[in-house]
């Protein structure tokens, strides 16, 4: 983050997080909190080590840590908000079918395990059957690797069903937009199945292409996060909102070349979520899958065609 662009994001939060002097002591200043939060979000050092760094106890941090994270979530919400109108959503479907080939497509939408240290008295409520104990983050995207709408409430017992069920973003697809999922590989395919689970890939592969961006930047995921839950599903959403701003207003010095795509690869903080059910989907979304796949074959659409 430039110099600039941190002070264009103090100047946001400035006003919810000042604090006024007393005559025992003088208050934190703005700056400086600021600086601790983006170096735990950066880094994922302990207070104990930021405490070290800045020469400011630890309970002090952990006192303002929760505010500012909320903050900059609200100061940055702008960046980070579903769209309202036809017109928006329409840029969405052009910019996917301008980059991933893929037409009428309103966004990707995928769910991590964020992996979390052990809650005192939590029992297994965060517990995950990949033996961890874990959030859930369930996102959608845009194609230009841009969260369009972030879910951090569900623990990690749940799987990606039960996840999608409860957020609040079930409804309007139910209602207004069909979801489509690809042919199983366990069948012998035609070339026609081939190409369309090819595309529906590419076109999903960038939720996953964000989430490793996200993990490349933020190396508080790199390790479990040793924070009270509240505090967890902040930092999520401070990380995601600060990934909008960033990958927005500096996109080409934000987002590094290739490294992200390996370290998502090995990074075990966001793990993916357990699908469980038998993928039962309706008789319009099959008659929808199947006028992609004749759209896709029939066009110049092959599988190794890139825009």
């Amino acid at each position: 983050m430039s110099e600039a662009m941190f002070n264009e994001l103090l100047s946001k939060v400035r006003p919810k997080i000042i604090k006024q002097d007393t005559n025992m002591r003088e208050a934190i200043s703005v700056k400086l909190k600021l600086q601790i939060t983006l170096r735990y979000l950066a880094t994922g050092d302990s207070y104990s080590s930021l405490a070290y760094l800045h020469r400011d106890p630890k309970n002090t941090i952990s006192n303002f840590m929760k505010n500012v994270l909320e903050e900059i979530y609200s100061a940055l919400q702008e960046f980070i908000k579903v769209p309202q109108t036809q017109e928006e959503w329409k840029e969405i479907q052009d910019e996917f079918y301008w980059r991933r080939n893929f037409p009428h497509c309103c966004g990707a939408i995928d769910g991590k395990h964020v992996v979390i240290k052990k809650m005192p008295n939590s029992g297994s409520e965060f517990y995950n059957y990949k033996g961890t104990f874990s959030v859930i983050l369930l996102a959608t995207v845009d194609a230009n690797y841009c969260f369009r709408y972030v879910d951090v409430e569900t623990n990690g017992r749940a799987n990606d069903a039960a996840v999608f069920a409860k957020s609040s973003l079930n409804d309007t697809l139910q209602e207004n937009i069909l979801v489509s999922t690809k042919w199983r590989r366990n069948a012998q395919l035609t070339k026609k199945q081939k190409i369309f689970n090819y595309r529906l890939s590419r076109a999903r592969r960038i939720v996953k292409n964000t989430f490793g961006i996200l993990v490349s930047l933020f190396r508080v995921f790199d390790k479990p996060i040793a924070l009270n839950i509240d505090k967890v599903n902040e930092v999520i959403k401070a990380c995601c909102a600060l990934h909008n701003w960033l990958r927005t207003r500096s996109s080409h010095s934000y987002t590094p070349t290739d490294a992200w795509q390996s370290r998502c690869q090995t990074n075990q903080a966001l793990q993916n979520v357990r699908q469980l059910g038998s993928n039962n989907y309706s008789r319009n979304a099959a008659s929808l899958r199947e006028s992609y796949a004749d759209y896709f074959s029939a066009g110049e659409s092959s599988l190794g065609k890139t825009k």
